[in-house]
C-alpha cells in the first residue's frame, strides 16, 4: 500500500504521481493544471483514461462530434481510441488516471 499527497505540477501542465505496472496492466495516475484559455488539441491516447475535475470548467469535444461542459466534481471516461479535445473554460486542475495492458 501507498498513500501519496495529491500534488500539482509548478511547471508543465502535468505531473504524474503514481506509475504501477501488475499482472500486465500499467496504471498511472497525475495531476494536470489548466490556464484560462488554454486548448489541448485532437489527439488520442495509448490508455483508457478517467478523469476527475477537482476545481474549475472544461469544454471537451470527440472528433465524432460529442461535446460536454465538465464543473467541478465530474467525472469522465475516454476510451483510448477517442479522439478528443479539451479548451479550458476556468483555470483548471485535474487528476487522472491511465490504463491499458502490457
Amino acid at each position: 500500500m501507498e498513500v501519496l499527497p495529491l500534488t500539482y505540477p509548478k511547471k508543465d501542465y502535468l505531473k504524474y504521481i503514481i506509475k504501477k505496472q501488475e499482472e500486465g496492466v500499467a496504471v498511472d495516475c497525475g495531476s494536470v493544471v489548466l490556464k484560462k484559455g488554454q486548448v489541448l488539441p485532437f489527439k488520442t491516447l495509448e490508455s483508457h483514461e478517467i478523469t476527475y475535475l477537482v476545481a474549475g470548467k472544461l469544454k471537451v469535444f470527440t472528433k465524432d462530434g460529442n461535446e460536454k461542459i465538465m464543473i467541478q466534481g465530474d467525472l469522465i471516461y475516454l476510451n483510448k481510441d477517442e479522439i478528443r479535445k479539451t479548451e479550458t473554460l476556468e483555470d483548471s486542475k485535474i487528476l487522472f488516471f491511465l490504463f491499458k495492458k502490457v
